[in-house]
C-alpha cells in the first residue's frame, strides 16, 4: 500500500523546485497517492505549523503539474498572500486517516500581523 521504498530517487521525479528565503515550493511525481504528481508548499515564518509541508495541489500528467507549480509560485510571491493553505489529502496515509476520523492538520493559517 506503501510502497516509499521503491520511489525513484528525488532528481528523476522532481518537475520543478522553487526556493526564497524560507518559501519553498516543491512539484514532484508520488506513488503513495491517488494523482502521481502533487505540489507541496513550506514556509515556517508565514505558515507555522508542526510538520512543515502542506501538499496544496495534486495533478495527473506532468504538464499539469508543471502549470500548478507555476501558478502556486505566482500564488506565493504575490503581494496578497494566501489566509490559509489547505492539504489536499493526494496520499494514501491521509486518507486513511481522515476516514479513521483521525486528528491530522489539514491546513495552515497565514501568520497574523497584529
Amino acid at each position: 500500500m506503501f510502497d516509499w521504498f521503491s520511489m525513484a530517487p528525488y532528481e528523476e521525479r522532481v518537475v520543478d523546485h522553487f526556493e526564497k528565503d524560507d518559501l519553498i515550493i516543491d512539484t514532484a511525481a508520488v506513488n503513495d497517492g491517488d494523482y502521481p504528481f502533487e505540489t507541496g508548499i513550506t514556509w515556517p515564518s508565514e505558515y507555522p505549523d508542526s510538520d512543515g509541508w502542506v501538499i496544496v495541489e495534486a495533478y495527473n500528467t506532468r504538464e499539469e503539474a508543471q502549470a500548478g507549480h507555476d501558478k502556486w509560485v505566482a500564488t506565493m510571491t504575490s503581494p496578497t498572500l494566501p489566509d490559509e493553505l489547505r492539504d489536499c489529502s493526494n496520499s494514501k496515509i491521509s486518507q486513511v486517516i481522515d476516514a479513521l476520523g483521525g486528528e491530522r492538520v489539514r491546513s495552515r493559517r497565514l501568520n497574523s500581523t497584529e
